[in-house]
């Protein structure tokens, strides 16, 4: 198991983007092309009809319920009546009941849009996002030209990794509003390039004159800039966006990976906290306390690996100072992770999703233990290896790899194209050619996935071994990694179990890097045997490339060495 299936669902912060509404408010009009009832009853529908608009634009939305509920009892087959009790409902939240009327509005009428834009919006805001886009499709079908159907449609698959399906729809909502700065921003924040973030830039300044105290448009801006290297306008684009609405959690969220980038840990895993206020992220229902850093003293505590799969191999180093504190661990943690975590120290307990969890007293979310240990820059447990192969799965992969010639290179390029910044920190094999055509060396694939076979199968045969099929989880692949002599990774799962394994490892790292990797600096406090390679500028993965060939033609004695360089300066 590698890292085409990392989970991380919030690690790499917020996506900037700029939606457009998803309804137009109440309608007036209540016969949406069905017959009118009787007269009498018509003029009651409509009279109570009027009296619910009015208190919706008062925004007295409890006041306007029972007069729709009224008018659907004269009238229930009103297509109006139902879509308008639906939009009145979920401004209150109550969606549920909202979905019921939605839906009966596109029975009655199935090829009223406005619905189905409605439904959609509805099903986007309890993170139903696959629905949520195939009901903007409908709309698009039935109104090729809704500018709002196409783009809030392009912002669903953004944020659900279908980057190409995106990159479509906002192309096509750009073609026909060529004069939205919104398009624009949507557009240009797609593309990996400097131009195309000062584009995202300057469109959302535009907008900003309209609104300029909007937290949504202040924080697009400072991910913008914070993309694009302007590190010091970023901080203070976050803190403006904090200053207009302090309970605006993106902002708070988005401005503690600034600050981790930055070493300023206190800070940072402080406003971390902030994850769990994200719409994208599900505290989990758990009554018993969290554990605030307090002696266990033979209690039991729960470990809850929340996010992805880097990040679970990143932050099991803490699991042997939480045992210090003379509790005994449950650890929750993904199937494919279990056999690997298994080799920490301490009374320890493995379970997975899915199964009962024992009995615990107080339970603490992985990533959460960094600030409760209060971790400082120089304070992180850096020691390696804190993950160690199996025996036997070492000598599987010794007999597997015996006979490979020269230097025998790891290699995983991608990661899980669900992640939301997947489009920056992933790279096309095809990038990485330059490295195979050096001599002296063996390649193996640590890349899960049918897209990676794919990718595979471009190139001339044996260039690189495919061992895919033979990693059933990650203590398959720390046993390959352990008879490697060097691991080269884009920011993946593989990149930290690789440092976690203390594997010489080269990772290969996007302008606007994870809070993880900070900035500048081609080293990490993380893990002492790795190596970052940083693009000079956004989307130059080229550069990147040429100077791990470079390091490549050095001496094979010690693949982990390679000369200090700096990235373009970037201001903090």
């Amino acid at each position: 198991m590698t890292a085409g299936e990392d989970r991380a669902p919030v690690a790499a912060g917020v996506v900037p983007g700029l939606a457009l509404p998803d309804q137009g408010g109440v309608v007036a009009d209540i016969l949406a092309g069905l017959p009118p009832p009787g007269a009498a009853i018509q003029a009651e529908t409509e009279r109570l009809n009027g009296l619910a608009i009015a208190s919706v634009s008062a925004k007295e939305y409890a006041a306007a319920i029972p007069l729709l509920q009224r008018a659907l009892s004269l009238n229930p087959d009103s297509v109006a009546i139902h879509y308008n009790l639906g939009v009145t409902l979920a401004l209150i939240n109550r969606t549920a009941e909202a979905e019921v009327h939605y839906r009966k509005a596109i029975a009655l009428n199935p090829k009223w849009a406005r619905a189905w834009m409605g439904l959609a919006g509805l099903l986007s805001a309890r993170n139903e996002f696959s629905a949520a886009i195939a009901c903007y499709d409908k709309v698009t079908a039935l109104e090729p030209g809704n500018v709002a159907a196409l783009n809030n449609a392009a912002l669903l698959l953004r944020r659900t990794g279908q980057f190409e399906a995106a990159r479509a729809r906002f192309a096509r909502a750009l073609t026909l509003a060529p004069a939205d700065p919104r398009m624009r921003f949507n557009h240009a924040v797609l593309e990996d390039n400097a131009a195309s973030q000062q584009i995202a830039i300057e469109t959302c300044r535009q907008c900003l004159e309209q609104d300029p105290r909007s937290p949504g448009l202040l924080n697009n801006l400072a991910i913008c800039r914070q993309t694009l290297g302007e590190l010091d306008a970023a901080l203070a684009s976050f803190d403006q966006a904090i200053a207009a609405d302090p309970e605006f959690h993106e902002a708070w969220f988005n401005r503690s990976l600034l600050r981790l980038s930055f070493g300023d840990f206190d800070a940072g895993w402080a406003e971390y906290e902030h994850r769990w206020h994200l719409p994208q992220v599900e505290k989990p229902g758990i009554a018993a306390p969290l554990w605030s850093g307090e002696p266990l003293d033979g209690k039991t505590i729960l470990l809850y690996a929340e996010q992805g799969f880097g990040d679970a191999i990143q932050f099991l180093r803490y699991v042997p100072q939480v045992a210090a504190y003379g509790g005994r661990i449950v650890l929750r943690l993904h199937r494919s992770l279990v056999r690997l975590a298994a080799t920490l120290p301490g009374d320890m307990t493995i379970v997975t999703p899915g199964n009962r969890l024992p009995d615990f007293d107080v339970w603490c979310p992985l990533l959460s233990l960094p600030r409760i240990l209060q971790t400082r820059l120089d304070s992180i447990p850096g020691e390696v290896p804190y993950l160690v192969p199996r025996p036997a799965l070492i000598e599987r992969w010794r007999r597997r790899l015996a006979g490979l010639p020269g230097r025998r290179i790891g290699l995983a390029w991608a990661g899980n194209p669900r992640h939301i910044n997947d489009f920056r920190r992933s790279i096309g094999l095809e990038r990485l050619k330059p490295l195979f055509a050096i001599p002296g060396n063996s390649w193996v694939s640590l890349q899960k996935g049918g897209h990676a076979r794919d990718q595979l199968a471009q190139l001339a045969p044996s260039t690189v071994l495919d061992i895919s099929d033979e990693l059933g989880d990650f203590a398959d692949t720390a046993g390959a990694i352990a008879n490697l002599d060097l691991v080269i990774a884009a920011d993946t799962a593989v990149a930290h179990l690789a440092g976690a394994l203390a594997k010489p490892v080269w990772t290969l790292v996007p302008f606007s890097p994870d809070w993880r990797w900070m900035f500048e600096r081609e080293d990490t406090p993380w893990y002492p045997t790795m190596r970052l390679f940083r693009q000079p500028a956004p989307g130059d993965w080229d550069s990147v490339v040429a100077r791990a060939a470079t390091c490549l033609t050095g001496p094979a004695a010690n693949p982990g060495d390679c000369a200090p360089h700096r990235a373009a300066a970037m201001t903090k």
